[in-house]
């Protein structure tokens, strides 16, 4: 921090240095060329020194350089020469209009070279996204193929005759489990890398909402096991227009990172209903809860919250960008008592 500081001000004090001989140049193309043109011309020459300052995009040494320009102007220049007097009050409404004049550039030439460089740093960072995401893409794409035969293997191993019982199924069932964990774990990468390159076009149509949760838990089975899951689902849930797929894909997440982070022995539970042109869905626990500050960071992209349970950070993430692209809210929070919640709404369709 101390060298960074130091680097810093040297920069600084080199700019102010740069100032000072830019000014003593124009003051000597002045003195070279002030009997053959008009004091009005001369103060054109200062003000293409400020413009070549200001664009270094220092506003320091810019609006030092404005100030400066006028005294050495008035000082080299203006009757009597070589003094600060003044002989006309022309001449004051003169320097005011100058340093008016040079602020103004120094000012502009300050915010075109600052808006550059921004522009500069997001083409760099969203060429650096492109590049991840590509690169994410890619790997995931060449893990799913591997990862499907090496599921379909065990499955097959496990229905085979010779399968029996005791450690061997046991390292099989642990095979298939874990493979299945880093298929939906690619997927999700899969996902991430569509949503955020909007090669995603939602597929809506009126869906039982019960109907994608049972899909979803069906396709936890095995890592639900032995967990209680309790669901409130009324049987006269409004249809909501959703793409299934994609909504599917938003309960697995919710569910799995329930199953990751909450306690072991808590029952998940699963609630839906309609509230005020939309359909509200939860999925709660009696867990520790959430660490996150604020806690609607559990949204943000990697975001862990220093959890040492696995995952990447990704599941959340992708729930928020696929009910925000059906045009719903998600959030998160802590309950009364104990545990978390995760609740989004959906909007409803219109009855004609």
């Amino acid at each position: 921090m101390k060298y960074a500081t130091m680097a810093g001000m040297s920069a600084l004090l080199r700019e102010y240095g740069l100032m000072v001989g830019v000014n003593a140049l124009c003051t000597a193309v002045c003195l070279l060329a002030s009997p053959f043109t008009a004091l009005t011309d001369l103060v054109m020459v200062y003000l293409v020194g400020i413009l070549f300052v200001a664009l270094r995009g220092q506003r320091g040494p810019s609006v030092f350089s404005s100030f400066l320009s006028v005294l050495c102007f008035n000082f080299f220049f203006v009757p009597p020469r070589y003094t600060f007097a003044v002989d006309h009050p022309q001449y004051v409404v003169t320097f005011l209009v100058m340093l008016a004049v040079a602020l103004t550039i120094s000012h502009l030439a300050v915010r075109v070279r600052v808006q550059a460089e921004a522009a500069k740093r997001a083409e760099v960072a969203a060429e650096t996204e492109r590049l991840r995401s590509s690169l994410l893409s890619a790997v995931s794409h060449e893990l799913k193929t591997p990862l499907t035969a090496i599921i379909g293997s065990a499955s097959s191993l496990l229905q085979a005759p010779g399968a029996g019982s005791g450690r061997g199924r046991e390292m099989l069932d642990n095979i298939r489990e874990e493979a299945e964990r880093l298929s939906r774990l690619v997927h999700n990468l899969i996902e991430t890398t569509r949503l955020e390159s909007g090669a995603v076009r939602l597929k809506k149509e009126p869906y039982p909402i019960e109907d994608v949760i049972g899909t979803a838990l069906e396709r936890l089975d095995q890592p639900l096991a032995g967990r209680e899951v309790r669901t409130e689902l009324p049987e006269d849930l409004p249809l909501v227009p959703v793409d299934p797929v994609l909504m599917e894909l938003v309960f697995v997440n919710l569910i799995e990172n329930v199953l990751r982070h909450g306690a072991g022995g808590s029952a998940i539970e699963i609630s839906a209903r309609p509230v005020a042109g939309a359909l509200e869905v939860s999925v709660a626990d009696r867990g520790p809860g959430l660490s996150a500050e604020p806690v609607e960071r559990v949204f943000e992209k990697f975001f862990k919250g220093g959890s040492a349970g696995g995952g990447m950070g990704l599941g959340l993430a992708i729930c928020k960008a696929v009910v925000e692209a059906h045009g719903g809210t998600i959030s998160a929070g802590n309950r009364p008592g104990g545990g978390a919640v995760l609740a989004m709404r959906l909007p409803l369709a219109k009855v004609p």
